[in-house]
């Protein structure tokens, strides 16, 4: 899978990504409005105002990152997950616990915290207000791991760098840095989880396996949240 010209320079397709990944930080922005709103008992049709314009953005920029994916690839065809697509997508979530837990580990060793700050931050805006409990447990499990795979994979995995590790390496790094993280074990929580997405996607040339992934590993982190 390579970059096919379209006629676009570098810098263009850094402000097109650097876009899409300013895009990808709007929402929470919003949650922490909505629950701002409710603490003060503003209008209820504000918030209600708010949320739909919360779900577009998503919607925007999956058709976004996905024109802009086909573009660069020339791939227009989405094809189905095969057997051993699921095998790749089972070696990569027990990759990413394995690691997450060593990470997890030391951070509780050395900084003694038994959770990183962007989970922390996720808690947060869920016990903002009820409105916001569902909308990020909603975009968490089913909207996030489609828009930030087109984003974070499916854009900046093809239209920069020819050899693979960079592609994968600048994928995991992005994505790293976009999660809140207070520690150095923390944050290479998210690199790793970036590194696994970009390989899984990678190796399988289809971005439904990378998003497959993400949705198993934020529904177990949702689950997990709202049951305690």
């Amino acid at each position: 899978m390579e970059i096919i010209d379209r006629g676009l320079g570098w810098l263009g397709r850094v402000l097109l990504t650097a876009g899409l990944i300013v895009g990808v930080v709007i929402p929470p922005m919003l949650l922490k409005l909505i629950n701002q709103l409710y603490r003060q008992h503003q209008l209820t049709a504000w918030q209600i105002t708010l949320a739909g314009v919360y779900l577009l953005i998503f919607v925007i920029l999956a058709l976004a990152a996905t024109a802009l994916m086909r573009h660069y690839t020339g791939n227009y065809q989405s094809e189905n997950l095969q057997h051993h697509d699921w095998q790749i997508i089972g070696m990569a979530y027990l990759t990413i616990l394995i690691f997450e837990g060593g990470f997890q580990f030391i951070n509780q060793l050395l900084y003694h915290q038994n959770q990183t700050q962007n989970n922390t931050a996720i808690k947060n805006l869920m016990a903002g207000s009820p409105l916001s409990l569902w909308l990020m447990a909603l975009s968490a499990v089913f909207l996030t791991p489609i828009v930030e795979e087109l984003v974070f994979r499916g854009v900046l995995t093809n239209l920069f760098f020819q050899q693979e590790w960079l592609k994968v390496g600048l994928s995991g790094i992005v994505f790293g840095s976009l999660h809140s993280s207070s520690t150095l074990p923390s944050f290479l929580i998210y690199v790793t989880m970036g590194l696994v997405l970009a390989i899984v996607y990678r190796l399988t040339r289809k971005i439904r396996a990378a998003i497959a992934l993400h949705f198993v590993i934020n529904s177990l982190a949702i689950t997990i949240m709202l049951l305690h």
